[in-house]
């Protein structure tokens, strides 16, 4: 048995191509049997159960029992063409990245007389890359200053409608806001967080003045992460205690998913 490619992240599912052969021409049933109770990270932070891993013959998902032999090929003539088959881990949820390994060992008999033709062993392998994505829920922030808050001087005027960013990651994740095109001639502009899923272990409570050239934490949170939510608030009042002049003025900001390398 051989790996074909790499480890392939679906929305419900991974996946990884396996290729399996002989040399002798010889008709075979071909039959593995875990010697684990599970896909195991290699950091033994995260285990999947059995249950939820399959052997894919081109035909049907074969389940596979803890140290009991499941039968994935049957009456099949071995050498030439190799024999394709998949591993898949299917409706566990989201796979959070890492190695991932079960030993198994394959038994080949002989399809006439069932005898046991030969046995080997092999480590089944996921390698999980890192997956990340975020998208905004929700209007654009926009302040309005009213006739209520036109004259007012050192008061906060916040954002009409609050940002809700989505946050999906396979790892440990840090989302932060980047002002390196920042322009804050209106006033002075503030950010916080106002609410998280209950997921979210870290988030910007307090306001934080945003100035050029800054990278502000936002929000932290552990893989794995599945649509976990972060809604933002955004707020400005006038310089040094002076009123906001009028005019529209705008801002875009960028912000940065990547992964929390526990810094």
């Amino acid at each position: 048995m051989d790996y074909q490619g790499e480890t392939f992240v679906r929305p419900n599912s991974i996946e990884r191509n396996l290729l399996i052969n002989s040399n002798d021409g010889g008709e075979y049933d071909i039959a593995i049997k875990p010697l684990d109770d599970g896909l195991m990270s290699s950091d033994g932070r995260v285990k999947i159960p059995l249950q939820y891993v399959y052997i894919n013959n081109t035909r049907e998902d074969v389940y596979m029992r803890y140290n009991e032999y499941s039968n994935i090929l049957k009456r099949t003539v071995m050498g030439g063409i190799p024999k394709s088959l998949t591993l898949k881990v299917r409706d566990y949820g989201m796979v959070p990245a890492g190695i991932y390994n079960l030993n198994i060992e394959i038994q080949a008999l002989d399809s006439d007389n069932q005898t046991v033709e030969g046995t080997t062993t092999f480590n089944l392998q996921m390698i999980v890359p890192k997956i990340q994505s975020m998208n905004f829920h929700g209007e654009s922030a926009t302040i309005n200053i009213s006739a209520r808050d036109a004259f007012a001087r050192n008061k906060k005027i916040t954002t009409e409608t609050n940002p809700m960013l989505y946050i999906n990651s396979n790892c440990d994740w840090v989302l932060t806001l980047k002002t390196n095109d920042f322009d804050n001639e209106a006033g002075n502009y503030y950010v916080r967080t106002i609410s998280a899923s209950t997921n979210v272990n870290e988030r910007l409570q307090e306001r934080v003045l945003m100035e050029p050239n800054r990278e502000i934490i936002i929000a932290k949170g552990k893989a794995p992460a599945n649509n976990e939510y972060v809604t933002i608030e955004f707020a400005v009042e006038g310089k040094d205690g002076n009123i906001i002049r009028a005019g529209n003025y705008n801002n875009h900001l960028k912000f940065r998913l990547s992964e929390d390398r526990g810094r």
